[in-house]
């Protein structure tokens, strides 16, 4: 059957195989449904649904990009994967830092603001999308695609981040959200060291949330 969640699944799969690469725009609407065998309505439902996971992102006037890569049935655990993150992230930025142009500056600064809406609305949901943006920024940025797949190969599932972040406490978010602040600063001032640090400390804090590390 043509239903937008079976082609949704083809779409991760084609993903997953290394259809589209990370950042890559996706063909026409009207070429990647004759390339599906779908119609137009159901591949729109199903990219919109990529797109409310933090998988698509649909800029207007330009199409509909990757900006991360769904999560493998057999993938390892949240907790591994943030563990990955705490390790490969850290080091990416310190090495990228050069590259990080002020216009990068500019739309995290402007990323921030939602993000602390969504946290003190009580929307975990684009709580976590805006999470995996301001990496996603970060690792579009970098301009070294190899640098950018290491780093997203890391990044958690929006539906995984989200539901970890309903079981935290106000406390703890309110400390991971400090966390990017921090990272912000730190890439503001052109110290990586700092930067990094909070980027491994946000991963903690994540782990922490499920119990993994006290």
């Amino acid at each position: 059957m043509t239903t937008p969640a079976n082609t949704e699944r083809r779409l991760e799969q084609a993903l997953l195989k290394g259809r589209w690469s990370l950042f890559e725009r996706l063909p026409a609407e009207r070429l990647l449904a004759d390339e599906l065998g779908v119609s137009r309505p159901t591949l729109r439902t199903a990219l919109r649904t990529l797109v409310g996971r933090g998988i698509l992102e649909t800029r207007r006037g330009s199409g509909t990009f990757v900006r991360a890569l769904p999560c493998r049935a057999d993938n390892a655990s949240l907790a591994d994967s943030l563990r990955a993150f705490r390790i490969v992230m850290p080091h990416l930025l310190t090495a990228a830092q050069p590259s990080f142009a002020p216009s990068v500056m500019l739309t995290l600064e402007r990323q921030l603001p939602s993000t602390g809406m969504a946290l003190h609305a009580g929307d975990m949901h684009l709580f976590a999308q805006n999470h995996l943006q301001f990496f996603s920024i970060l690792l579009q940025a970098t301009g070294n695609a190899r640098l950018a797949q290491a780093g997203a190969a890391t990044l958690p599932d929006v539906h995984a981040l989200t539901r970890l972040l309903l079981d935290c406490p106000p406390a703890r978010l309110e400390e991971l959200f400090k966390h990017l602040a921090r990272t912000l600063h730190g890439l503001r001032h052109a110290d990586p060291q700092s930067a990094s640090a909070a980027v491994a400390a946000y991963a903690t804090c994540l782990l922490q949330c499920m119990g993994e590390e006290t």
